[in-house]
This record gives structure tokens, C-alpha cells and sequence, in this order.
């Protein structure tokens, strides 16, 4: 029996659920936006054939690809495998934007949520993923709020 995928810091983790997980990203991508895989391979600098195989985990893609991925897709495209390390990507411009813009962007997240578990108690799959500019939205500002904390215990030492 395998040991479950904690996010554990020191945790070793199979190249082979890495790209799986790229790969599961790159369908939702592919899904949600209604592209093609010549659209993934254009954002990629890959062709066609190449971005399919990187969408089905039987490619390893090159940094140079999954960094334009990153730049394209931000967290979407990224952030499930780097959790399978202890990491998120966060875009630089998270820390652009205002108090009263976060806490709008956090209010609307939770009204999201709350017509989303009124029903059965949970929110589910199509229901996230409805959600998914209001999350992203609270996201950025949760993390300009972290780079904030971080900023300030720099300072102070």
C-alpha cells in the first residue's frame, strides 16, 4: 500500500504523479476554456502532438513551457502540482490593490459560497467551479495581505 500524498515537507513525490497532475491541469484548462491542444501547444511553444502529450502526463514538459504555462494560467496551471510540494504560485501583482477592494472581493466569495452550501450543505464540483472568479479574486488579495505580513516581519526583524 502506497503512502498517501500529504503535504508533508520532506515528502517524496513520483515524477510520474507530478506530471500526471500538469497533465490533469492542462485537461481542466483545456475544458473550462474551450481550447484546443494547438492552442495549449501555441501558449507552450510546443506543437500540437507535444501539448497532448503533456495533457495526458506522457511528456515531461521542459522549465522554458512550464514557466509560459505559469505566465498563461497562473495557479490554475501550476498550483495542484506545485501543492504536491508544499508550494503555491502567486502572481507579483497580488500585492497591487487596496483594503477595501479585498475585503469586496472576500465578501463576494462567501455570499458564492453560502448559495452554494444552502442546499445540500457542501459546495461541489460545478458549483466550485462556478465560483472560481470570486475565489481567484480573494486569492490575490489574501496573498497581497500574506506579502504584506511578510514584508513587515522583514522589516521588523
Amino acid at each position: 500500500m502506497t503512502a498517501p500524498q500529504i503535504h508533508t515537507r520532506y515528502r517524496t513525490v513520483p515524477a510520474s504523479l507530478l506530471l500526471k497532475t500538469l497533465g490533469d491541469s492542462l485537461e481542466a484548462i483545456k475544458h473550462e476554456d474551450g481550447a484546443t491542444d494547438a492552442d495549449l501547444g501555441a501558449v507552450l511553444a510546443k506543437s500540437e502532438d507535444t501539448a497532448a502529450r503533456y495533457r495526458t502526463g506522457l511528456a515531461e514538459m521542459p522549465v522554458v513551457s512550464f514557466l509560459r504555462g505559469c505566465r498563461e494560467w497562473d495557479g490554475r496551471f501550476a498550483n495542484a502540482a506545485l501543492a504536491l510540494v508544499g508550494m503555491k504560485l502567486a502572481p507579483l501583482e497580488a500585492a497591487d490593490g487596496c483594503d477595501r477592494k479585498g475585503f469586496s472581493a472576500l465578501c463576494a466569495l462567501l455570499a458564492e459560497m453560502a448559495g452554494a452550501v444552502e442546499d445540500d450543505g457542501e459546495i461541489d464540483d460545478v458549483e466550485l467551479l462556478a465560483m472560481r472568479p470570486e475565489l481567484e479574486a480573494a486569492a490575490k488579495h489574501i496573498d497581497r495581505l500574506r506579502d504584506r505580513l511578510r514584508l513587515r516581519a522583514v522589516a521588523t526583524g
